[in-house]
């Protein structure tokens, strides 16, 4: 090897980065989110020619329990973390940050730009330092007022200082950092697979859950405020559906909001599951829904949106910039205005073979958008083309 980046070719496969990737849980996963999307993208990078390394968090939520040295070729490091939700990130990253100097990478790739301070001596380094910006974290209402004015601090040193390059998966991100900071950013988005019945296990049905096919809504995601869920309880309980909603989600601590819609459930046709976990389980829940409703207001191209829209699911998506650019038409906008989301349920029920149709537009604009290997070879590209840019042959 060079001192800067890999200099033979195995298999016919082109010379690559040694690349870090710090701000997951890990993987294998067992949700989505970043840690689905270290996965997809990372095992793919290394089929590319590259050497990836990702960082874990030892028995992390939603990763796998059993830790390993490798998974398909991507090396696994653990690091320590504070279990504490205010710590946990930044604890976690600068404990890997610190490992990572004693290895020869040539690119970070930072997911978040919560713990962006961490970043800035890397610049000295000389290695690449790049920063995927995710979603817009200090608008998240579970923080106090120091958490967000921290949050925006932190972005600013992400747009400011640290960060060589900033990758947005959304194009209204790109705009954000643009207008505020000056700052343009390299598009590079999230993935999904388009998946129908056929695709699921033998004997994988929905009596696990006491439902049957098109008899419930199904919402998926972490339980946060941002996510809307008790506006979407209200707005069920007061369209009038026959149907149930069942809400798929957990979250790393326990919060006074979950206790809240736990109320707001009671007697009536809602669900908590808590979280789904395990092999094709939540795409079960996913290609059973009558419809996939959608509350997320704060990230850029959301991974749940977008396996919802792989599964053909009749969306119903809370009319944020970033959901519609999403969805680019093909699904139906609802907004926080009391009635929208109702009104749009009765809609929906009244017009049934509209739920075939917007599924099947939804999972073609995956196809043409958002698959995985189209993710990944606009990643490698990139990261090639930056790459030369500073002297390195790849």
């Amino acid at each position: 090897m060079s001192s800067t980046a890999i200099d033979t070719e195995t298999n016919g496969r082109r010379r690559g980065l040694r690349i870090a990737l710090i701000g997951s849980r890990g993987i294998p996963a067992g949700y989505s989110g970043f840690e689905t999307f270290a996965e997809e993208t990372c095992t793919r990078l290394v089929e590319m020619g590259h050497e990836v390394t990702v960082y874990c968090r030892k028995g992390a939520m939603y990763t796998d329990d059993v830790p390993a040295d490798e998974y398909k070729g991507v090396k696994l490091v653990y690091t320590p973390f504070l279990k504490q939700r205010e710590l946990e990130t930044l604890s976690h990253e600068f404990a890997s940050i610190v490992d990572s100097l004693r290895r020869p990478f040539d690119l970070y790739y930072f997911l978040g730009t919560r713990s962006a301070p961490l970043y800035v001596p890397l610049r000295l380094s000389k290695r690449i330092v790049v920063v995927n910006t995710d979603g817009l974290e200090w608008k998240r209402r579970k923080w106090n007022r120091v958490g967000r004015a921290y949050l925006r601090f932190a972005e600013w040193v992400a747009a400011r200082i640290a960060a060589d390059h900033l990758v947005a998966d959304a194009m209204a991100i790109d705009a954000y950092f643009y207008r505020t900071y000056g700052r343009k950013s390299e598009y590079l988005t999230n993935g999904a697979y388009v998946m129908s019945a056929d695709d699921l296990p033998d004997g994988l049905g929905l009596e696990q859950w006491d439902t049957t096919e098109g008899d419930y809504y199904l919402v998926a995601c972490r339980i946060e405020p941002e996510n809307n869920i008790d506006v979407i309880i209200g707005e069920f309980v007061a369209s009038g559906s026959k149907k149930e909603l069942l809400i798929a989600g957990g979250m790393n601590y326990e919060t006074p909001y979950w206790a809240h819609l736990q109320e707001l459930a009671k007697g009536h046709r809602v669900r908590l599951l808590g979280p789904v976990y395990g092999p094709k389980l939540i795409e079960r829940l996913h290609l059973g829904a009558y419809g996939y409703i959608h509350g997320h207001e704060v990230g850029g191209t959301n991974p749940a949106l977008l396996k919802g829209m792989g599964c053909g699911n009749l969306v119903l998506a809370l009319g944020s910039e970033f959901n519609m650019e999403v969805l680019g038409g093909t699904g139906v906008i609802w907004s926080k205005r009391p009635g929208s989301l109702a009104e749009r349920i009765q809609w929906a029920e009244a017009h049934p073979e509209m739920r075939p149709t917007l599924g099947e537009r939804a999972r073609q604009r995956i196809r043409e958008h958002y698959t995985w290997d189209k993710i990944a070879r606009d990643h490698d590209a990139w990261f090639r083309k930056i790459a030369r840019e500073r002297g390195i042959p790849v």
